[in-house]
This record gives structure tokens, sequence and C-alpha cells, in this order.
């Protein structure tokens, strides 16, 4: 269950809100709060389409399998056996994204030899209408999906991995934290800690300056999704993944979570860990920018951290 913001954060948020409202006068403060409010919700509440279906509803090497969280919510997801896996690997999407974001990564995973399940989190894409906590409760989603595919026909549920991507990054190591079945973690662009990406990364993210905005709608962020985003930090959880092995993957040129988080959580991490950081590369930019790397080192860590042996060298090549 997700904890309701602490009163003395939100006195503090406040304290600092009053301060900076006031040298703006009452219009302009009044603007301040209303575009704040309305960024926050779109944060929490992304929009998501009215379609149905998916384009995987409709290609034969895969299979769609909605599925409830945790959390009581219906979830969409699809699955895409192979024959003879190496493993199996959930592909997770970033906040505000769907299961259309890692199409690519997914196809890749199965072209390598490995089952592969992707979903929407709740709140975005097919999934259910719900509150996006920004990791804190996707973790549940995440967990439901990992239930539903150890039971899957062809599933060696000793060998399930996640790959996720920023927020799936991050959602994926707390999982895997509070899970012994997933037996491998890869991921990308992850944060360390959330409230430290709300404060450095804001105008990233939200293309607003951060003053005056940053206060308001970090504030309104909370009351939305009821999270303190001080107690979402993965890398309080990653050292519980030992021995499971981790694999960090930061483009040095990320602007929207800097690639000092991966550091962090690489520091973190208990054996064995592997941290690849490549020069020039942006937020999870690594497959599209340096897709023969990336093949190569995902194929690499996940065959040997679930068991298998690495495939002819000419199927890795013909990814």
């Amino acid at each position: 269950m997700l904890a309701p913001p602490r009163r003395a954060s939100v006195a503090a948020w406040l304290r600092r809100l009053g301060v900076g409202l006031a040298a703006l006068g009452a219009a302009g403060a009044l603007g301040v709060l209303l575009v704040s409010a309305g960024a926050a919700w779109l944060v929490t509440h992304p929009p998501q389409s009215a379609e149905f279906t998916t384009r995987l509803d409709d290609d034969v090497g895969w299979v769609r399998l909605d599925f409830a969280s945790r959390r009581g919510a219906r979830l969409a997801g699809w699955f895409a056996p192979t024959l003879d896996p190496a493993g199996t690997v959930i592909v997770s999407h970033g906040v505000g994204g769907t299961h259309r974001d890692v199409i690519g990564k997914a196809n890749m995973l199965r072209q390598l030899g490995f089952n592969t399940f992707v979903f929407d989190f709740l709140g975005h894409g097919l999934s259910g209408p719900g509150v996006v906590t920004l990791g804190a409760g996707e973790v549940e989603d995440l967990l439901a999906a990992v239930d539903l595919a150890a039971g899957l026909p062809g599933v060696d549920p000793r060998r399930i991995a996640v790959l996720g991507d920023s927020m799936g990054g991050a959602v994926a190591i707390m999982a895997a934290a509070r899970d012994e079945r997933i037996a491998a973690v890869i991921a990308e662009s992850s944060y360390a800690r959330l409230s430290r990406v709300a404060t450095d990364s804001f105008q990233a993210f939200l293309r607003l300056p951060a003053f005056p905005f940053a206060g308001p709608v970090q504030l309104f962020g909370r009351l939305f999704g009821r999270v303190d985003p001080g107690q979402v930090n993965p890398v309080e959880d990653i050292a519980r993944i030992s021995p499971r092995p981790v694999f960090l993957i930061h483009g040095e040129d990320d602007r929207h979570v800097p690639a000092a988080a991966s550091q962090e959580l690489y520091d973190a991490a208990g054996e064995p860990r592997v941290l690849w950081t490549p020069a020039r590369i942006g937020h999870t930019g690594a497959f599209y920018q340096r897709f023969g790397d990336y093949a190569v080192r995902v194929n690499a860590f996940l065959r040997q951290a679930l068991g298998r042996g690495a495939p002819p060298a000419a199927r890795a090549v013909g990814v």
C-alpha cells in the first residue's frame, strides 16, 4: 500500500512554496499554481489511448494475456514464446510510455532465443486507468507480471529476468530485491533516488523552468500520487539482489537521469554486477545508437545469468 505524504515533508514544501509565491504577486502565483497542478496531473495521470488493441494482437508471434495487478486493476500484457528458450525476459517501459516503446528490444530478445513478455503499467497504454506513482506502486504491477510469466507453458520459473528502461529499470531493481524469482536484472537509465530526479532533472522531463515550478509541481505530485519521493530509492534496495546478477546501462550524455545515478547504483550493488556507460548516448538510447554492442552484451549477460551457454556467433550477429 502506498503511504500518504508525511506531514513534516508537506509542511516544508508549503513553506518553500509560500516564500516563492510571495515574490510573484497574486496573479502570478495563481498562474504558477494552475500550471504546476496541470503538469503534476499529467505526470501522475498520463493520457491513455482509447484503443483496445495493438499491432501485437495481430502478430502471430505474440499472445495477448491480460492479467490482474496486485493493485487490483487490469493490466494488458503480451507473451512471445520461442522454441527451446534460453530463459524468459519481462520488459518494462518508462513513465508515460507503453509496451510499444520496448517492442524493438522485445523482438531482439526473441531472436536471441528468449521467451519475452511485455506489458503496460497501470495508468499506461492499454492497461486500466490509475494513478502513476513513478515507481512505488509499479513494483506491484511487475511482480504480478512475474506471477503470470512463472506459470506459463514453456517458462522455467528459475530462469526469469527483467529488463527495464528508466522508471521500468528502477522498478526492476526494487522488484528483484523483493522477489527472488527474478534471477537477473538489466536496468537502463534508472534513477537511484526518485527525489533527486524530481529536483535535478525537473526541466528535462517537464520542459518547465525549475523556478518557480519545481516546488509546486512536486507538492501537487505528492498529493495526486500519494507517494513521498524520498521513500522511493532503488539504491537502498539493490544490494539485496546479490548473488543474483545486475547489469546497469547508462549513456554518458543522459540529460534526464544523469549517469551518476547508475554509478551510485553500481557502488551500492553486491556482486555480480556490471556497469556499461557508452559515450555520446542519451536517455535509454543504447539500444538504438549502439545496437550491435547492446545485443551482444545483453545476450552474453542473460545467458550467463540464466545458466545457458552462448549461441552460435552467427545468431547474435544476425539480430
